[in-house]
C-alpha cells in the first residue's frame, strides 16, 4: 500500500487533478469514481493507471478485476485519496488517460460533420460546472460537436468531467481561438447565430436554425466577445418574464433543444 504524499504517483495524480499544465505537458488527465471508470471504459477509453483504496477494493471486487485487466493499479490510504481528490468525500478510486483531444486540425471537424452538421461553440463560460452541464446537454441531444474559446474552462478539469457525467468521453470538442474556427467554418457553410442581448436579436422558436449552423453562447459576465459577435450571421434572444438573465448552462440547454428539434 502506497501511504507516502511523496511517492511519485500520488504526486502525478494530485498534479493532475490540479494543474491545467501539468495536465498539458503529460498529456494525460486524472478521473475520479466508479461511474466515471465504467463510462470511461465503455467509450474505449484506457486508463494509464489507477489508484484505489483498500476499502473500494473489499467493495468493487468487479471494478478491480475489469481494471486489473487495463492496467497497473495500486492501493492507496483513506489518508491519500484525500488528499489526491477535490472532493469532500473521496470514492476511493481514480485513474488517468490521455487527453481528450477529438480534433488534431479543424478541417477534421470539418469533415467528421459533414452528415450531421449542428454545433455548439462556448466564448468565455469560464464555470467548470457551467462548461460541463452543457457538455451533457450537446450528447443528450446529440449536437455534432462543441467549440471552446480559449479562455474557457479546462474540458479536463475534474469539475468539468464530473459535471459532463461521462458526456465529455463522447461528445467531439475542439478547443482553440474561437474567431478563427468560426471564420474557417462559416467558410465552408456554416451559420453562426449568437445569443445575445441587442435590437438585432431575433426570438428564439421565430426561425429556423439552418441545417449547418454553428449556436454561440457566451460567458455570464460579458457574453459573447465583440470579434465573435461580428462573425454571427444572425442574433437571438430567449425570451423570460421576470429574472433579467439565465445561467448560462440553461441558456444553452434551451438553444440547444430547439436547435436540434425536428421540423
Amino acid at each position: 500500500m502506497i501511504t507516502s504524499r511523496q511517492n511519485p504517483k500520488i504526486t502525478h495524480f494530485r498534479a493532475l487533478m490540479r494543474d491545467r499544465k501539468a495536465r498539458l505537458e503529460h498529456g494525460q488527465f486524472a478521473v475520479e469514481g466508479e461511474k466515471l471508470f465504467d463510462e470511461a471504459v465503455s467509450c474505449g477509453l484506457t486508463p494509464q493507471n489507477i489508484l484505489i483504496t483498500e476499502k473500494f477494493s473489499q467493495k468493487n471486487a468487479n471494478i478491480c478485476e475489469k481494471a486489473a485487466n487495463l492496467c497497473n493499479i495500486d492501493i492507496i490510504s483513506t489518508d491519500l485519496a484525500e488528499y489526491i481528490s477535490d472532493t469532500k468525500s473521496p470514492q476511493g478510486v481514480f485513474f488517468s488517460l490521455e487527453l481528450l483531444d477529438k480534433f488534431s486540425k479543424l478541417s477534421t471537424l470539418i469533415y467528421s460533420t459533414k452528415n450531421s452538421t449542428k454545433i455548439i461553440a462556448l466564448d468565455g463560460v469560464q464555470d467548470p460546472g457551467n462548461v460541463g452541464a452543457v457538455i451533457r446537454s450537446c450528447d443528450a441531444f446529440g449536437v455534432s460537436a462543441l467549440l471552446l474559446s480559449d479562455n474557457c474552462a479546462d474540458i479536463h478539469a475534474p469539475k468539468v468531467i464530473r459535471s459532463a457525467m461521462g458526456s465529455a468521453f463522447r461528445l467531439p470538442v475542439h478547443r482553440g481561438n474561437l474567431a478563427e474556427m468560426l471564420a474557417e467554418l462559416k467558410q465552408n457553410g456554416f451559420a453562426v447565430i449568437g445569443a445575445a442581448l441587442n435590437e438585432r436579436a431575433e426570438k428564439l422558436g421565430s426561425f429556423e436554425f439552418p441545417e449547418k449552423s454553428i449556436a454561440v453562447i457566451g460567458g455570464e459576465g460579458g457574453g459573447i466577445s465583440a470579434e465573435v459577435l461580428a462573425l454571427c450571421d444572425k442574433q437571438l434572444y430567449i425570451p423570460i418574464k421576470n429574472a433579467q438573465s439565465l445561467n448560462a448552462a440553461v441558456a444553452a440547454g434551451i438553444i440547444i433543444y430547439e436547435q436540434q428539434k425536428e421540423k
